[in-house]
């Protein structure tokens, strides 16, 4: 068999691993097509759209977002892939294929991945590319609609700009596996996690932290707002990842000196785990509370500019805003869309990494006399934390802000604030809901067999 059939093999036999990388590798593709397939519309580039140097420039940046979405987006996918078959390569590795080999198969899966997700995020950027000249016409105050092309800058920039993001992720994932030693490689799942230790004074610097950056943002008005919006991002940021990585910690160390809770049913076992993991968690758990506040602050952000503009006195100054604010409010809502996508992938690609160590855990579990019932319940609270701590830091986090916006604007947007954030909150419950079930799944058939996976 050569190597290019392995990899094709290797792809079909952990679809679930590459599912993940290829939808959010097409995905990628697909948004930057369709801003590019605006940019470089006929319509813009010729300026029959009123506004449209102020148009492409905001395309432009918004594009200049998606690559960098991308290459981070497409970075972790890729790392969370490579990262569940560690012990694969390592199998393959003792079998005696060289490390020039492994390299090669992981360039060709990579490759293979690639021109597919390429491919089919082309071909969807096409096919969606009339509903979204639809959304910028209502959102521009175009009378005219905007023609539906294909334009051959777009496709010749999409296929250049991830060719090329796609060959330097699979040559550093090559490159970081080929690296690895065998017996690491074949030991990944097996090594016990580390007991994160916490300070109490850093705990301490993270409500101290968070507690100066919310009475700064509270005091914020148009005269301090140069002075006290820099020192309000750097100390909401250090409180945040301090909170996660100190001031969680000492919480359940607290839980856990109180026998009374803590030996109730089920708790010891979730919070022991929580324990042990935590320390690899704490960055996710950062970065998806800060992805889940710069969306919801966003979305409340670009009404109130709206709500600013409405209330200008001078038609024509009215009239010329109105447009770009449209354009301005699709960049912001689609930007709050992305953040929302990153952060729930973040979680998705994280719980799915440690998918192998939950199913051997579990059917330890099972071993000891816990029911079905109890595990599912100890997965569910492990995975409700990761999923919510997050979400509720980073709502915090955005009333804040939005009460800092309307402190600037001076206005009253409580009930749209609230609207965005309850919008946000269901939409983050229906994706826990859809992962956990399939999460779920996963874990009791692996764990503990097909019968218990035939219950489900």
């Amino acid at each position: 068999m050569t190597i290019r059939a392995l990899a094709l093999r290797n792809i079909r036999g952990n679809w679930r691993s590459c599912c993940a990388f290829f939808l959010s590798s097409t995905f990628s593709v697909m948004v930057f097509y369709m801003f590019a397939a605006f940019r470089f519309h006929p319509d813009v580039m010729n300026g029959r759209i009123l506004g449209a140097d102020s148009v492409r420039q905001g395309m432009m940046f918004c594009q200049y977002i998606i690559i960098i979405f991308s290459v981070l987006f497409v970075l972790y996918s890729s790392s969370a892939f490579i990262r569940t078959r560690r012990q694969e390569f390592g199998l393959l590795t003792l079998f005696g294929m060289t490390r020039w080999q492994l390299c090669r198969l992981i360039v060709y899966e990579h490759a293979s991945i690639a021109v597919s997700a390429i491919g089919l995020g082309i071909g969807s950027g096409i096919a969606f590319s009339k509903l979204f000249f639809m959304t910028l016409e209502v959102l521009l105050d175009r009378e005219v609609s905007i023609i539906f092309t294909v334009p051959m800058e777009a496709l010749g920039l999409t296929v250049v700009c991830f060719a090329l993001l796609f060959a330097i992720i699979s040559v550093w994932a090559a490159c970081k596996t080929g690296h690895g030693e065998i017996v690491d490689m074949l030991e990944a799942s097996r090594k016990p996690a580390e007991q994160a230790d916490f300070s109490h004074g850093l705990a301490a610097l993270a409500v101290i932290c968070l507690g100066t950056a919310y009475g700064l943002a509270l005091s914020i008005n148009m005269r301090n707002f140069p002075l006290l919006a820099m020192p309000v991002m750097i100390s909401v940021t250090i409180g945040t990842y301090l909170f996660f990585t100190q001031f969680s910690l000492l919480v359940l160390h607290s839980v856990q000196r109180s026998p009374r809770f803590y030996y109730h049913r089920t708790t010891m076992i979730i919070v022991g785990q929580l324990s042990s993991r935590l320390k690899s968690n704490a960055m996710m758990l950062f970065l998806v509370s800060m992805l889940s506040a710069v969306m919801v602050t966003a979305s409340g952000a670009i009404y109130m500019m709206k709500r600013a503009v409405q209330f200008d006195g001078y038609r024509t100054q009215y009239e010329n805003a109105q447009g770009l604010m449209g354009l301005t409010m699709f960049i912001g809502l689609f930007i709050s869309l992305l953040f929302f996508m990153a952060a729930g992938s973040v979680i998705y690609f994280k719980l799915f990494t440690e998918l192998r160590e939950d199913q051997a855990h579990c059917k330890a579990l099972s071993r000891i006399g816990l029911t079905e019932g109890e595990i599912r319940g100890i997965v569910m609270a492990q995975i409700g934390i990761l999923f919510f701590a997050p979400c509720i830091v980073g709502t915090i986090h955005a009333l804040i802000a939005m009460k800092a916006l309307d402190n600037l604007l001076m206005l009253s947007n409580w009930s749209y604030s609230f609207a965005v954030i309850g919008i946000y909150l269901i939409m983050h419950t229906i994706y826990f809901l859809i992962t956990c079930h399939d999460y779920m799944n996963s874990i009791l058939r692996g764990a503990l067999g097909q019968r218990m996976g035939r219950n489900l």
